[in-house]
């Protein structure tokens, strides 16, 4: 067996570089904030943020827009109320406030959208 690197193979292409927009990291905030987070810190060009909470924990990774456990979680802590319809989704948080996104092209992006805003409707 050859140990050896085989100068022929092609270089693997490295993954798209993700910024956060400045709107969407006020959403990550807000929403950060309702959860108890201390402390966000955006990691460059990876599309999530880590977030510190005063007791010791860290959560690494965490974006809700993209990511759909973090939207469940926030769901979850917040005692969120999701209804998915055709065109929209509508999330109303424990102050009966309500937030609604149009689906467009992406129910799963806007019902993630919608949790985020609603999460973080109380602290603005």
């Amino acid at each position: 067996m050859n140990d050896e690197i085989d100068d022929n193979l092609d270089e693997l292409p490295a993954a798209p570089r993700v910024d956060i927009l400045d709107a969407d990291l006020v959403l990550l905030e807000r929403a950060a904030r309702a959860i108890g987070a201390s402390r966000l810190d955006v990691v460059d060009g990876e599309g999530y943020v880590n977030l510190h909470f005063a007791s010791g924990p860290v959560v690494h990774s965490w974006n809700p827009l993209i990511f759909g456990g973090d939207a469940l979680d926030l769901l979850v802590r917040r005692r969120l109320q999701v209804y998915v319809h055709e065109q929209a989704t509508l999330a109303m948080n424990a102050d009966q406030e309500w937030v609604s996104e149009q689906h467009g092209d992406d129910a799963g992006a806007a019902t993630r959208r919608a949790i985020t805003r609603a999460a973080g409707v109380a602290d603005n």
